[in-house]
């Protein structure tokens, strides 16, 4: 059976070149993390010579360049202000960075949102129900795909 399949390396090359810097790694420090040698990261970083598939997933892993799920606890805060107003954060179990709460005008919306997550309506119910009645309630072990978190939590500004 054949693939049809194309990769814009040059632009997954940049990409990670560019995330190597915002993040203030050396290629050292890179090459650490993605338990790859540094020769290989300046092979990957440089194409300049072949790179095995499972180095080059190490290492976009590490710079969070994969879709991969994350497992993390999500937090819902009602709002003290607005009636029926919800404020949802995420957080990773392993690492990651400050990120932006993502606020909610209504329950509706909210279930919507959750619904999209793959949350259980079960687990909504339950979970919006505490909310309200503590202010606040999370849902532990959730699994969220990297591109979910990086488009309804965006990193906090320093």
């Amino acid at each position: 059976m054949e693939r049809n399949i194309r990769l814009n390396w040059e632009m997954i090359v940049r990409t990670a070149r560019e995330r190597r810097k915002e993040r203030g790694l050396t290629q050292q420090h890179l090459a650490a993390l993605a338990n790859v040698g540094r020769s290989t990261l300046h092979r990957f970083l440089n194409q300049s010579g072949d790179v095995t598939l499972s180095s080059v997933l190490r290492i976009l892993g590490v710079l969070d360049l994969l879709d991969r799920k994350q497992e993390g606890t999500l937090r819902l805060r009602a709002s003290e202000t607005q009636d029926g107003a919800f404020a949802v954060t995420f957080t990773p179990t392993f690492g990651g960075h400050q990120r932006e709460a993502k606020t909610f005008a209504g329950q509706e919306s909210l279930e919507t949102f959750l619904a999209n997550l793959g949350v259980p309506e079960e687990t909504q119910k339950r979970t919006i129900g505490q909310a309200h009645s503590r202010g606040s309630a999370s849902i532990p072990r959730l699994q969220i795909s990297q591109t979910e978190v990086e488009e309804n939590w965006p990193h906090v500004k320093s």
